[in-house]
């Protein structure tokens, strides 16, 4: 599993030969988002804490195991949700070089790219946690007003090296790609760095410029 991060070309040279599974695959994919769930749930507390002096006690206790609880499980489904659009993504722009093999061979090999989210999970989960020892929550009497008490909050530098960590890995997992389509979908190296970086530069882009960077 080593050689997956450090040589995915022979990783997945080895692996096309073997039959297909998605067993693996899943399993990483699922702890990504279990991991991606802490987070999720760190960031659900922020909002509900900020309506601490608005809501009674228990409504605020009720609401806040029901909305760490729904955050948490929706990074998970949407690390699933992830998984399976970016494998279609890079499936039908390999088509266009005309590539080879099914879609279950791609998605297998795009699930192994995820461990390096692994790694990016864990970190901002750290981030985060400590970014909440540290910082003054703010309070408001509107739920409304929360989208905007969040927005100095999110452009605090712990919270903006979370996500350029994210960034980095997310280029790491881009490689693993690269090589995981080139043999999944039979495709020149070439071929398969455009597949893999078209929609991975638009994403980038875009994470930069909700970070205002841009």
């Amino acid at each position: 599993m080593i050689e997956v991060l450090t040589n995915p070309n022979e990783f997945f040279e080895a692996r096309v030969k073997g039959e297909e599974s998605l067993r693996i695959p899943v399993l990483i994919v699922l702890v990504s988002g279990l991991i991606g769930g802490i987070s999720a749930f760190l960031m659900a507390g922020i909002s509900l804490e900020m309506l601490s002096e608005t809501l009674p006690p228990e409504a605020l206790g009720i609401a806040s195991t029901i909305g760490g609880i729904s955050a948490f499980f929706g990074a998970v489904i949407v690390s699933l949700i992830f998984w399976v659009v970016i494998a279609a993504i890079f499936f039908g722009i390999s088509s266009i070089f005309k590539g080879e093999g099914n879609f279950k061979r791609t998605l297998e090999f795009v699930g192994y790219g995820f461990i390096p989210m692994i790694f990016s999970a864990i970190i901002s989960a750290v981030l985060i946690y400590n970014f909440l020892s540290t910082v003054q929550i703010p309070v408001v009497t509107d739920p409304a007003e929360i989208r905007e008490a969040l927005e100095p909050l999110l452009k605090d530098p712990m919270m903006q090296l979370s996500s350029f960590i994210g960034i980095l890995f997310m280029l790491w997992s881009a490689n693993i790609w690269i090589f995981g389509l080139k043999h999944a979908r039979n495709l020149s190296t070439k071929n398969a760095l455009i597949t893999v970086g078209i929609p991975v530069a638009a994403y980038v882009l875009y994470t930069i410029y909700q970070l205002g960077v841009m």
